[in-house]
């Protein structure tokens, strides 16, 4: 054996801590470091000797862990945390500890009082006294480093953990003044506040104070907290104490001070080098800062940290009413105090902070996927409660519901507060959609950017009240859509992207634009419940767009500038509508395509083909003519495939302003010989960028892809994304967008070396090929006026002789200040270069083959057209 032992184990023998391999050995050793650390408590008065005593201390505390973690290895019995349990310690450790106030010794101790935790020996964690002792260590350690107070707040995470998986500890940390708890009467600065009781629960409120911190110590603190509000369902004293503490007062009064901190004035901006392609092909010189720093801000980051707790703690909780206690709480103290009057108080002046807010919205409903939270937080801000959820104004009439005397407090004092708010404004006079239809109206860029991305974010991920923003009613009974009357439409629009590009890859582009559609619906899918309101929309059908609403005529507005519109609202506006498109609460008669009972047929039909279809409460019945004898199975298909025709007055409202914009290019095209060339051009520079970097950046542009290609998707930071995944804040709110690095600067936009369809021109003269690329740089970059109620170009002389390089962008079109002559606004012609044209051009193109493969690809998937 010692042969063995010297062979296999010699190398031990190194070590500088005995190994005890005996039970009795290891209790020994264990006793001896205890009576040590006793010793130098006794003499800790001598200030002479307190570097050597915090020394031997600290080394006595290692050999205590060591010890315990050799012990904790091997099988029961373990003597020494028994021992440590009979002793109590763990009171010296932290006496030690606090008096000393050394790094080294408090992270020792820290060590110490997990393993203890994690022993799980009867007389330690259910231990009053250690309770105490652990509490004292948390709370009175004056060492702040980052790595002490983690280790701190992972001894309150262990503490937790074990209350929740034996809740019949919760009385060694949980001691409840009961004789004060039931009946008594709330002094008036205690209303509405809670009760504020730390020596009833100082493990809850030290875990609260690290709620808000970042890294470990958040996160260990935020996941104990979950773990004592999850134990409250399981303890009717601590869901009492919960629900009257002020709980819910700091959770929410936390959130709304992490709120407040954040900055009202971020806007979108690109440091120069790191523009995206897209954005640097178009008239955003506004936006290029030169030796900017970077917008992001870490405090959004914090803020929607400390939201995503309250999402989990809402989750998880069991209790109704400290639920509801949580949900009043956040409705009063954050939405109706901070964040209702921020986005009322907000400025849409150039430099303000509407688009600012806006973007924190986004945010917000972004990150919130809990329902309740979700619907507390768009009820109210839309000022449409429901007799699901306990309202303030009905505080009176809580004596008659079944709800425990601590809840009917908690409501009581938030109604108070309510009486004592409602001075100020209400989102019953002014509430979120009409500050969208305000907003959506604006002279500023990223007002409206921010607009359009607030709309999205809740058309896709809060379904139910999409038809409150933009009015929705009830559809109108009438005959199924064949398959031929779909058909004519999707020739329709496909007629409009050619006639803007005849690309001879088109089928197979066409294709993995109707993969990325079936994925976005499949996501997208919402099913109302049987029990749902009028506001979550009908059960058994979708409804209809309301065509004289004011925000959807708004969109329209904007669709109809298109090419006059900054590159960043018009990504934002085709998404917007590709996600409405995408919606299986809205048809889509009637906007997108035409209302079937409108279609026309051939009369040279069969009489056996024309068989009619009704649909009644959802089931379709075939009607025949019995005189008409025996029908020819296939006539049904055949009439069903017969292509429709319908009158221009009974076009959809987007197919008439996606004409309008093909024809304007039509006009342009005479205006501009080889405008078909400068368009392609223009189209292969983003595709080929696109490509080179696909597999390291996301781009701004879904551009065509070739078969043997995987699906592009657009950037998250340009609102364009045919998948359908969430939209980053990036263009909206925080700044800068991660961008390839062949990102083309200024100098070098429309440099025909990038367009292969003029390098072939260019190739036989090289001697003229510098000219050739300075003479189109300066023709892509000069001005044309673009008048807004014709949309004609008229070459801007004046700018393309001084300001070649540069243009001068109409001001009310981009957001900034109003023009100094007399003219209306109406009059006011919108300076484009002929690149933010052909920029445009393209995204017109790429969305009308996604909103095509959209209608084709729901069709099939919500069976909307079908055969007679």
């Amino acid at each position: 054996m010692d042969f063995w032992s010297r062979l296999v184990g010699g190398s031990r023998t190194a070590s500088k801590t005995p190994r005890t391999s005996s039970p009795v050995e290891r209790l020994t050793a264990f006793k001896r470091s205890c009576n040590t650390l006793q010793q130098i408590w006794r003499t800790s008065n001598s200030p002479s000797n307190e570097l050597a005593a915090t020394s031997q201390a600290r080394a006595c505390v290692d050999r205590l862990n060591h010890v315990l973690t050799e012990e904790s290895r091997g099988p029961a019995p373990h003597p020494c945390l028994s021992y440590a349990s009979t002793s109590q310690i763990f009171v010296t450790v932290t006496k030690l500890a606090l008096t000393y106030r050394d790094e080294g010794l408090v992270r020792s101790s820290a060590v110490f009082f997990n393993t203890l935790i994690d022993g799980e020996v009867d007389g330690i964690v259910d231990n009053r006294v250690f309770s105490r002792a652990l509490v004292d260590l948390v709370r009175r350690n004056s060492v702040r480093t980052d790595d002490t107070e983690s280790r701190l707040v992972e001894l309150l995470f262990g503490v937790a953990n074990n209350i929740r998986l034996r809740p019949q500890i919760l009385t060694a940390w949980f001691i409840p003044k009961q004789a004060e708890l039931p009946e008594r009467e709330l002094e008036e600065d205690e209303q509405f506040a809670g009760v504020t009781r730390k020596d009833d629960f100082p493990l809850f409120y030290l875990l609260v104070d690290y709620v808000h911190r970042e890294g470990r110590a958040g996160d260990f603190a935020r996941t104990g907290l979950l773990y004592l509000i999850e134990t409250a369902t399981r303890s009717r004293i601590l869901e009492k104490w919960l629900i009257e503490s002020d709980l819910a007062t700091l959770m929410a009064t936390g959130l709304g001070a992490v709120y407040s901190q954040l900055s009202r004035n971020v806007h979108p901006t690109f440091v120069e080098g790191n523009v995206p392609t897209i954005i640097a092909l178009s008239d955003e010189n506004d936006d290029i800062q030169r030796n900017s720093e970077a917008t992001m801000r870490s405090d959004v980051d914090s803020f929607i940290s400390y939201l995503l707790f309250w999402q989990d703690t809402v989750e998880h909780c069991q209790s109704k009413e400290v639920n509801d206690t949580l949900l009043d709480h956040f409705e009063v103290l954050f939405l109706q105090q901070l964040l209702y009057p921020s986005l009322l108080e907000s400025s849409d002046m150039k430099g303000g902070s509407t688009s600012t807010v806006l973007s924190y919205l986004c945010r917000v409903l972004e990150s919130i996927d809990q329902p309740k939270l979700a619907h507390r937080t768009l009820r109210f801000l839309m000022a449409s409660p429901t007799d699901a959820e306990p309202s303030l104004e009905v505080s009176q009439d809580l004596q008659k519901k079944h709800l425990s005397v601590s809840r009917r407090k908690s409501l009581d004092m938030l109604a108070t507060l309510a009486e004592a708010e409602e001075q100020q404004p209400s989102p019953s006079l002014f509430n979120l959609a009409d500050l969208i239809l305000m907003s959506i109206k604006s002279q500023n860029k990223e007002t409206i950017v921010a607009t359009l991305h607030l709309l999205t974010v809740i058309v896709r991920r809060h379904h139910p009240f999409a038809g409150s923003l933009i009015k929705t009613k009830d559809p109108v009974s009438g005959p199924q859509r064949t398959v031929g009357a779909l058909n004519e439409e999707l020739r329709r629009y496909l007629s409009f992207a050619t006639s803007i590009i005849d690309d001879p890859s088109l089928n197979e582009s066409f294709e993995h634009y109707s993969k990325d559609a079936t994925v976005v619906l499949e996501s997208r899918l919402f099913i109302p419940s049987p029990n749902s309101s009028i506001l979550d929309g009908p059960a058994d059908q979708p409804l209809d767009l309301s065509l004289d609403d004011a925000i959807f005529k708004e969109i329209l507005n904007l669709l109809d500038r298109f090419f006059s519109n900054s590159v960043t609202v018009n990504l934002g506006l085709t998404e917007l509508i590709t996600s409405l498109a995408s919606s299986n609460l809205i048809s889509l008669n009637g906007w997108l395509l035409v209302d079937p009972s409108n279609y026309n047929y051939k009369s040279e039909l069969p009489p056996t083909a024309t068989g009619s279809s009704t649909i009644t409460e959802g089931v379709i019945s075939n009607i025949h003519d019995e005189r008409s004898g025996p029908v020819d199975p296939l006539a049904g298909i055949m009439a069903s495939l017969a292509p429709a025709t319908w009158l221009d007055g009974d076009e959809s409202c987007i197919s008439k302003s996606l004409r309008k914009l093909t024809e304007h290019l039509e006009d342009w095209r005479r205006d501009i010989p080889d405008f078909d060339i400068l368009v392609a051009a223009r189209r292969d520079l983003l595709h080929s960028d696109d490509d080179d970097d696909k597999s390291k950046y996301q781009r701004s542009v879904n551009t065509s892809r070739q078969p043997s290609q995987a699906p592009n998707t657009r950037s998250v930071e340009a609102p364009l994304s045919p998948r359908g995944r969430p939209i980053s804040n990036s263009i909206t709110q925080e700044g800068p967008l991660s961008s390839t690095p062949g990102s083309l600067p200024r100098s070098t936009i429309g440099s025909p070396l990038r367009e292969s369809s003029i390098q072939s021109h260019m190739s036989s003269s090289p001697t003229r090929r510098p000219v050739a690329v300075e003479d189109l740089r300066q023709r892509l970059a000069s001005s044309y006026r673009l008048d807004k109620t014709t949309d004609r170009l008229t070459p801007s002389q004046q700018e393309n002789k001084h300001n070649a390089g540069e243009t001068q962008v109409d001001k009310a079109a981009e957001g900034g200040e109003e023009p100094s002559d007399d003219s209306s606004p109406a009059q006011i012609e919108t300076v484009v270069t002929l690149g933010h044209i052909l920029t445009n051009a393209v995204i017109l193109y790429e969305f009308i083959l996604e909103l095509a493969a959209m209608v084709q690809v729901r069709a099939t998937v919500f069976e909307e057209a079908g055969y007679a």
